[in-house]
């Protein structure tokens, strides 16, 4: 029943709110997601990462032993001003056992005395790097190992310095033990 000027006496209903508990709920589960996963960066629980497969053990790599003297071929440039240099290094060198593939001047003058080798022949340019006092040692797209003397050269090592560095190059190329877990046989 209606009374005059006074609408419908019935209850007014609320007007309906669509989607407001979908939201509701999907702002309560991220929330308890963002919690969790802080939770496990604060304990620092870090298991998950171990579940998902194994992590691969990387051996590392030795350089090779330096070749025998006998068995490399050297070519000696001159990269300074003073003459002659090249061939005295080079005589030097053939006294201790190095083969000669040649002799001659650099196209420039250079700071750094550098070894040079083919990709193939780190073991011969480690025997003749351990010949010297100091030296850059590099692949490059050379025929055989090259010595280029720079200016920073001051003589070839002595013999007893060239031996605790054939030591020393030895040692580093001798596999030590594996740091990775041997798995059971």
């Amino acid at each position: 029943m209606t009374v005059l000027g006074r609408g419908d006496l019935s209850p007014r209903r609320k007007p309906r709110r669509r989607g407001r508990r979908w939201w509701l709920l999907l702002l309560l589960v991220t929330l308890a997601v963002v919690g969790w996963f802080g939770r496990q960066a604060l304990r620092g629980d870090n298991t998950s990462s171990l579940r998902t497969g194994n992590v691969p053990c990387v051996q590392p790599t030795h350089p090779p032993a330096p070749a025998d003297p006998s068995a490399v071929h050297v070519r000696v440039l001159n990269g300074t001003n003073r003459a002659g240099l090249a061939h005295e290094v080079a005589d030097q060198l053939h006294r201790r056992g190095f083969r000669l593939a040649g002799v001659g001047n650099a196209p420039h003058v250079v700071a750094a005395t550098t070894v040079q080798h083919p990709e193939a022949e780190l073991a011969a340019a480690l025997a003749v790097a351990e010949q010297l006092r100091a030296a850059e040692v590099g692949a490059a797209k050379v025929r055989v190992v090259t010595l280029t003397i720079g200016r920073d050269f001051h003589g070839l090592a002595p013999k007893q310095l060239a031996s605790r560095q054939h030591v020393g190059d030895l040692r580093s190329a001798s596999p030590s033990p594996s740091p990775c877990p041997s798995s059971p046989g």
